[in-house]
């Protein structure tokens, strides 16, 4: 079950960088599709992705090997 003020933070905290964020859970699973929502967005204020799943997992309250993450893609964050 994910933390819904956790989340509601995570969209408010991209939201102000430009991003939109779609979560959604099957099974086990919980799925995180960051876009771009902003033609201006900052390229450089969205964290890499092993860090960015350590902050999913805190913020959203779900172990970080159940979080499939997809980052927009012309986002280069290994």
């Amino acid at each position: 079950m994910i933390n819904q003020d956790g989340l509601e933070a995570m969209r408010t905290t991209l939201a102000a960088d430009g991003y939109a964020m779609d979560v959604s859970e099957a099974g086990e699973r919980v799925s995180v599709r960051i876009t771009v929502a902003d033609p201006d967005a900052c390229a450089d204020c969205l964290a890499p992705e092993p860090i960015m799943r350590g902050i999913l997992q805190q913020t959203l309250g779900v172990p970080e090997q159940s979080i499939d993450l997809t980052y927009p893609a012309d986002s280069v964050h290994d």
